[in-house]
């Protein structure tokens, strides 16, 4: 199954609301360590474009200036 663009802020909410994590940030940091593998297999079933304007990617390029 792709990772859909769509289920990427559903995914990170669920995390928040069930406690896993206790800030957006955090329930990001889950989220991209949970789906690295789904996130490098978008770059063999996407275009360009669509790579860069996918949820998923936008939040690992926010993230990829880390501390």
């Amino acid at each position: 199954m792709t990772l859909t663009s769509d289920s990427v802020k559903l995914q990170v909410n669920e995390l928040l609301l069930i406690g896993q994590a206790a800030t957006v940030w955090d329930a990001e940091e889950k989220f991209l360590d949970a789906h690295l593998n789904d996130i490098v297999k978008l770059v063999e079933v996407l275009d360009d474009q669509e790579f860069e304007s996918h949820e998923a990617i936008k939040l690992l390029m926010s993230h990829g200036s880390r501390r």
